[in-house]
């Protein structure tokens, strides 16, 4: 899945509150784009399984697209709390940066970071 996409379906998961649906506007003020951008990435993430809409309706995460979303969230907010609480990096700066790092991190990179951040909260306990 291309960064792009991996974006509107983690917006999608930020937005939906438990089943209720999200309105391609908000998607779209979201993330600064227009709403033609969100309808386009919209169908290409339905073919593939990870959302449903209906005609002008709200977009709906599948069973699928909420293991995927949750999935890219949680990667997206490990390094942006790794960037933060151990490397000391202001709020904006990680979110911005966790954004980038997350699309090109490896799997192994990140299951080590997810490691040993999972033992600093331990810590901190």
């Amino acid at each position: 899945m291309s960064p792009s996409l991996e974006d509107y379906l983690e917006t999608v998961f930020k937005l939906t509150d438990d089943d209720t649906g999200v309105r391609t506007t908000d998607i779209a003020a979201e993330l600064g784009v227009s709403k033609a951008s969100v309808n386009q990435a919209v169908g290409l993430l339905s073919v593939r399984g990870y959302v449903r809409q209906e005609r002008y309706g709200p977009v709906y995460l599948t069973e699928n697209g909420k293991i995927r979303a949750r999935a890219i969230y949680k990667r997206h907010q490990t390094i942006k709390a790794f960037l933060v609480s151990i490397l000391g990096v202001d709020e904006h700066t990680a979110e911005e940066d966790a954004c980038n790092i997350e699309h090109v991190i490896s799997k192994e990179t990140m299951d080590r970071l997810m490691d040993y951040m999972e033992k600093e909260s331990e810590k901190d306990e």
